[in-house]
């Protein structure tokens, strides 16, 4: 009957009946389109926190910035907060939030139930990993079978294998003094990173810092990775699409996928292996006891112990475990020999307790040196760690937002509530509260003197987030930032500034401040084309 309306419709207005079927198609569409903006302006549960028409109606605004832009949205969603308040919306769903006293309420404890956005999350392309799991309780259960290997404790026992790593280091700087050559440490603090990390999760490593040009190809396929982001979570399809195509015809069209490629084969070899032999009590793979082996005997059920799951969670933990420690290693690198006063203090430190012995403080020893714990926290603020921001989604409870005119005291503010219903993606990016001068004065000057200062300040640094989702890394990241700086600080100053115990002093070579400014946001911090960090060259003591 239907069909037969049409065919007569069409014919009395004289168009064929495929054309009046494409406009009827148009007109649902229409309807739908209108029904659709109503929904999102007015009705959802979001229609009453403010931002951008555009934002609030499509996805397409926030493609524009970190697609078409690249990586730019961070800071537009800055001045949308500029203009709109602390509270705004970032995309039809999203609601980001600029006021770091919020922070535990959105990144909050065990006993509130907080899940991740799948929008987010299918970036990746990793979402049996732990740090990619939506669901709270599974991801409560994952994360569960990490967490003794990455306890504080189990990294203090484990400081050997890390030493061992920095012995290399100090090796290769010693061949730098030696050659004379400039020497890039972004790439041999990422090759170092790396070489730990592996050796933590796999029992072995690639010997990166052993190469001769600290092999980068591993840094540019995190890198790599990270930036297919914002399209794939734009357009989740084109990851299927590529897990489709041969490895050959992903490089083809894109080079620089190589090296991820590469990178996942390495961590799948490497999971495959221990899980093959995990029964094996003489096999060279259960020499050592890593993270996997702790996994594979934990009460974890059976289904999460295969390889196709494992090795996702240990793609995470090198990308992660590797970029952004580099990063932040880089940053203090940087401002001590750009600041022989700052140097200064911290080699004093670092010469209170120092012995004739080569064999390094243990880590808890170092983590009681005030001035060395200031110096790492300015540099985990100025590097940040990742520059996205972090949703989460409150499933069983309703958050309130107040704000307040800034521009009143506080007695007399002007305060609005803003209801958070249960589902809603709330959102954080640890990089604007570093760099906002609301929490830190002369945000993007490198102060370690402000820790000491003033130590409520410390709840505002959050470069590995906070509550049941925080990074999982987080005390071994701190073991290689105290062990490292100690390490390359005990024995090398700068010309001006250098101890008796010294074997040489370090020189920014054709580095710059630029060469460390966050120009966008790559899930990762981007830097300026054409960089290469921070490069120096070491020279012998006279």
């Amino acid at each position: 009957m239907r069909y037969l309306l049409l065919e007569t419709g069409g014919a009395l207005l004289g168009f064929p009946p495929l054309v009046w079927l494409s406009l009827y198609a148009l007109a649902l569409a229409f309807i739908y389109l209108i029904c659709l903006v109503v929904w999102r302006m007015f009705l959802c549960p979001q229609a009453n926190i403010p931002g951008a028409t555009l934002a609030k109606l499509t996805f397409w605004y926030e493609f524009y910035y970190d697609v078409v832009k690249s990586g730019q949205y961070i800071w537009k969603i800055r001045q949308l907060h500029d203009k709109y308040g602390p509270i705004i919306r970032i995309n039809p769903e999203e609601v980001h939030i600029q006021d770091a006293d919020f922070y535990d309420e959105v990144y909050s404890g065990a006993t509130r139930k907080r899940n991740k956005w799948s929008f987010f999350t299918n970036q990746s392309g990793l979402t049996s990993s732990a740090f990619a799991t939506d669901d709270h309780d599974l991801h409560r259960m994952r994360r569960a079978a990490l967490n003794p290997y990455f306890s504080k404790q189990r990294v203090r026992q484990l400081q050997p294998r890390i030493e061992k790593s920095l012995n290399n280091l100090l090796g290769r700087i010693n061949d730098f003094m030696v050659s004379g050559g400039p020497m890039t440490v972004g790439l041999a603090y990422a090759a170092l990173a790396n070489d730990i990390v592996m050796d933590y999760a796999f029992g072995r490593s690639e010997n990166r810092l052993l190469a001769p040009d600290f092999d980068p190809s591993f840094k540019e396929a995190g890198e790599a990775g990270a930036k297919l982001g914002h399209l794939v979570k734009q357009m989740p399809w084109l990851l299927q699409i590529m897990k489709l195509l041969p490895d050959g015809l992903q490089v083809a069209l894109n080079p620089v996928m190589a090296s991820y490629i590469k990178l996942n084969q390495d961590v799948i070899r490497h999971v495959t292996r221990i899980y093959s032999h995990r029964h094996d009590p003489h096999s060279q793979y259960n020499s050592q006891t890593t993270v996997f082996h702790e996994i594979l005997q934990s009460d974890l059920p059976e289904r999460e112990k295969i390889p196709n799951r494992l090795w996702q969670d240990g793609q995470v933990t090198v990308i992660a475990g590797t970029l952004t420690t580099a990063a932040a290693l880089s940053e203090i690198t940087f401002h001590l020999l750009d600041q022989p006063m700052r140097l200064r203090k911290l080699k004093t430190e670092l010469d209170s307790i120092s012995s004739n012995s080569e064999q390094l403080p243990d880590i808890a020893r170092l983590e009681q040196l005030p001035y060395l714990t200031a110096v790492i926290k300015e540099g985990l603020r100025l590097s940040s760690g990742i520059s996205t921001r972090l949703q989460r989604i409150a499933t069983e409870e309703t958050l309130t937002f107040t704000t307040r005119n800034p521009y009143q005291d506080s007695d007399n503010a002007i305060r609005k509530q803003y209801i958070l219903r249960p589902g809603i993606p709330l959102s954080m990016t640890g990089l604007l509260i570093h760099h906002s001068p609301t929490y830190f004065d002369d945000p993007m000057a490198f102060w370690p003197e402000r820790w000491l200062e003033n130590k409520s300040l410390d709840k505002y640094l959050v470069p590995f987030s906070r509550g049941t989702r925080s990074c999982v890394g987080i005390n071994l990241a701190y073991a290689e930032l105290y062990l490292t700086i100690a390490t390359v600080f005990g024995r090398y100053g700068s010309k001006d500034v250098h101890s008796p115990s010294d074997v040489g002093w370090l020189e920014l070579y054709k580095t710059s401040r630029r060469d460390l400014d966050i120009i966008g946001d790559g899930v990762t911090p981007l830097y300026r084309v054409g960089t290469k960090g921070v490069v120096i060259k070491v020279h012998p003591m006279d």
